[in-house]
């Protein structure tokens, strides 16, 4: 070990020690990399340190005391170093994969959430799995709050529920179309129920001529056209929509009507259709799960609902797109509305979905009650099937 005092010059003559500038074999290599890496060194510096890899220049630090440190770390002003920018083409490749609508086949909800004017909104959907646990595509849609209707003073939320092979693209292409026709037909002057019901048909007969096969797909779908304060309920199938109410305690408002097959009216239609409404049967004959619509000759389409757009087969035995409309005003103890799949209502009441979103009205956070609808469906499925629907449910807060 030498002393600390032995000088520089001492040790550069003693043990011939050069410095690194002045070795020549590395000013060989630098000339040997330089045409496999033109920016990536820097050549044309006058620098001491020429040949060294050129870095970044970080913006410039101010020296800090170690309070003033503390206080930004608190204030949340900590110094980061600059952000990674995208390439144009990874940006263009990740705008064209969150563009895939349909294909989901992840468990993870979707979550969209959103403020219009006099409504706070939250959205949550949630793929289903099949009974050997294998997650499914994802078959619901929602519409929330189109520009193009809000523009013209309305509010407009749905959830589409598709079903058979085809049923995700059958319910994108009605939430992509059905605000469209919409929008177009309320310019007129017409009653607006039947401006609605314009729409629907439009959308229909136009997706029955797509190129998707709606043979025996199809999608269910229950919709909500808010202007001002008056509420236009249009619903073709079984998802539902609620309004929960305080006055003189807490109550559940009906917004739509689910169409079953063994319900009353919608039996006698399907029937003087010449449809059939059965369950399936056992190996002994005995009837098992909902009852569905069948042709009267082929045991086809079995669909549980009486109403969807599309499913070609099923209108050969009594199923239309023709949506049940009404109307509701919305007092100023009306507090909320639930839009929802049949996913959610399968096992689940309309109050236990109204006591789940109560202790979420004070919180203002329409986004956390939603996402608890979803847990509790997805625990209700749990606990009754192998298998899990498809769950979307819409939380809207009316602001007073």
């Amino acid at each position: 070990m030498y002393p600390q005092q032995s000088s520089l010059a001492r040790l550069h003559r003693e043990y011939r020690l050069v410095p690194v500038g002045m070795y020549s074999p590395q000013k060989e290599n630098l000339q040997r990399l330089l045409p496999r890496y033109p920016e990536s060194v820097d050549v044309g510096s006058s620098s001491k340190y020429q040949g060294n890899v050129s870095l970044p220049a970080l913006p410039p630090q101010k020296k800090l005391s170690k309070i003033e440190q503390t206080v930004q770390i608190y204030k949340g002003k900590v110094n980061k170093l600059p952000s990674l920018q995208l390439s144009d083409q990874l940006l263009q490749r990740k705008k064209q994969i969150s563009e895939t609508d349909g294909m989901r086949k992840s468990i993870t909800p979707e979550r969209r959430q959103g403020k219009r004017n006099q409504v706070q909104f939250a959205m949550r959907s949630k793929a289903g799995c099949q009974s050997n646990k294998m997650t499914k595509i994802n078959q619901d849609a929602a519409i929330l709050c189109p520009k193009n209707l809000e523009s013209m003073g309305y509010k407009f939320f749905g959830v589409c529920d598709g079903h058979g092979q085809y049923g995700h693209m059958v319910s994108n292409q009605i939430r992509q179309q059905l605000p469209k026709h919409l929008g177009r037909v309320l310019k007129e002057t017409e009653n607006i129920e039947n401006q609605i019901l314009k729409a629907f048909g439009i959308t229909n007969k136009e997706l029955c001529n797509s190129d998707i096969d709606t043979n025996l797909s199809g999608s269910t779908t229950v919709s909500l056209l808010i202007a001002k304060d008056i509420i236009y309920s249009a619903n073709v199938g079984d998802s539902r929509a609620i309004m929960c109410r305080f006055e003189d305690g807490w109550k559940v408002i009906e917004l739509s009507r689910d169409h079953k097959p063994d319900d009353p009216q919608e039996k006698q239609r399907i029937l003087d259709a010449g449809g059939r409404v059965e369950q399936q049967k056992d190996f002994n004959g005995n009837g098992i799960g909902p009852y569905r619509v069948w042709l009267s000759y082929i045991q086809a389409p079995g669909l549980a609902m009486t109403r969807s757009f599309g499913d070609k087969v099923g209108a050969q035995a009594g199923v239309i797109a023709e949506p049940e409309i009404q109307q509701f005003s919305i007092s100023g103890q009306d507090q909320f509305i639930v839009i929802a799949s049949d996913g959610v209502w399968e096992y689940m009441t309309n109050e236990e979905v109204m006591s789940i979103v109560i202790p979420f009205l004070d919180k203002d956070n329409p986004d956390q009650a939603a996402e608890r609808i979803i847990i509790e469906a997805t625990q209700a499925w749990r606990k009754n099937s192998l298998a899990r629907d498809d769950i979307t449910c819409i939380v809207i807060f009316l602001q007073k």
